[in-house]
């Protein structure tokens, strides 16, 4: 069973509350945020591809996590959503960026080995961010300060077991804020 968790903002403090989708459709989640518990890689990818289906020309998605808490296999499900094959998908982390053709054209990028910020502009990412294009970045809490205003920011961390994973996504803007409310009606 997928179980969501929805951000509820009291006057003073920010908690979560979990809710079961089933039981608890009457409360009312903050729009800008989703928490959701993948129980196994097959689910990451599935979510992934139904996220995919849903990106356009300009998205950018912020991608954070420990090591091996399923940042590319995300990217992979998203990439089969917009049609680009997932085998085609690997991780950027010697290339530093990695671009796939399809009708939008996949930008994967991965920071995780840049340590100085003058790499950032070497690197141009920067000029990625354009209306062509969907952009995902792993590692990007290294150089938050160089995405755009707007972008989806998902956090992904080990579960309870070795196959879970929990994986939180809150909106930056306009954009990505009707990109995490069509996920809560494809997840309801």
């Amino acid at each position: 069973m997928l179980s969501l968790i929805f951000f509820l903002r009291p006057q003073s403090k920010r908690k979560s509350v979990t809710l079961d989708t089933a039981s608890h459709a009457s409360q009312i989640p903050r729009p800008d945020g989703l928490q959701l518990n993948l129980s196994s890689g097959e689910k990451t990818l599935e979510f992934g591809e139904r996220l995919g289906h849903l990106l356009m020309g300009g998205d950018v998605l912020a991608l954070t996590g420990d090591l091996g808490a399923g940042k590319t296999l995300l990217t992979r499900g998203i990439a089969l959503g917009m049609g680009i094959p997932a085998d085609h998908i690997n991780s950027p982390t010697f290339t530093l960026i990695q671009a796939y053709d399809g009708l939008i054209p996949l930008i994967h990028v991965d920071l995780y080995r840049l340590e100085d910020p003058g790499a950032i502009v070497q690197l141009g990412l920067e000029d990625y961010f354009t209306a062509k294009n969907i952009v995902i970045i792993e590692w990007a809490d290294r150089f938050i300060r160089v995405l755009p205003p707007d972008y989806l920011d998902i956090h992904l961390e080990h579960g309870n077991t070795e196959t879970t994973r929990d994986m939180t996504l809150r909106s930056t803007g306009a954009r990505s804020l009707a990109i995490v409310s069509a996920l809560r009606g494809h997840t309801a």
